[in-house]
C-alpha cells in the first residue's frame, strides 16, 4: 500500500478525490436502470445527471468520494466512504465502471483502497455496506473480501416492486 497525501494505491489502481470534472465519467457508467438500482438504490433517479451529482455532493459534504484510476490514468471505479459513528463507516455507491472490467478483481482492490483510506482519515475499526439482495456479483466480491452478513430488515420500493437490502460488515 502506497499513500501519497490523500491518494492511496495498490498495484495498478489508485484513488483520487472525485471532482466535478469527473462527473460525466460516472454518468456514462450508469447505462441503464438496473445498473442505477445496483449502484445507488433509490438515491438517484435514472438517467443520472451531473446536476444530481452536484446536488448530492453539496448535500453530503462529510462523505469521502473517490475515483479509482488504473496504471494508464484511466478511470475504472468509483466509491464512497460514509462516516457513521466514532469507530465505523460505510462503503457506498461502489461501481467498477465499464462492464467488461468487472469480475477481474478490481472490486477487491477498490474495497482495500477505500478501507485503507477510511482507517487513515477516520481511524475506524469497522466498515459496513448495504447491497440489493439480488446483486450476486457484488455479494460474491464482498464475501470474498471477508465481509459477513448481519441482521437487517430494510427494504426499498422502486417502481412498485420491493427489494430487500442486505447489510454486511467487516472488522478492520
Amino acid at each position: 500500500m502506497l499513500t501519497i497525501g490523500s491518494i492511496s494505491q495498490i498495484g495498478l489502481m489508485r484513488l483520487v478525490q472525485f471532482k466535478k470534472e469527473h462527473f460525466q465519467i460516472l454518468v456514462d457508467w450508469i447505462i441503464d436502470e438496473d445498473t442505477m438500482l445496483k449502484f445507488a438504490g433509490i438515491g438517484f433517479k435514472y438517467p443520472l445527471s451531473t446536476d444530481q451529482l452536484e446536488n448530492y455532493i453539496l448535500k453530503h459534504p462529510d462523505r469521502l468520494i473517490y475515483l479509482g484510476i488504473d496504471e494508464n490514468e484511466k478511470p475504472v471505479a468509483y466509491g464512497e466512504i460514509i462516516p457513521q459513528d466514532a469507530d465505523s463507516a460505510r462503503l457506498g455507491h461502489l461501481i467498477i465502471g465499464e462492464s467488461e472490467r468487472r469480475g477481474k478483481g478490481l472490486g477487491q482492490t477498490l474495497i482495500e483502497l477505500l478501507n485503507h483510506e477510511a482507517k487513515r482519515m477516520l481511524a475506524i475499526k469497522r466498515m459496513d455496506l448495504f447491497l440489493l439482495q439480488n446483486n450476486l456479483a457484488a455479494e460474491k466480491c464482498y464475501l470474498k473480501y471477508g465481509f459477513e452478513f448481519v441482521k437487517n430488515d430494510f427494504q426499498i420500493n422502486h417502481k412498485g416492486k420491493s427489494y430487500d437490502i442486505l447489510k454486511m460488515t467487516i472488522a478492520l
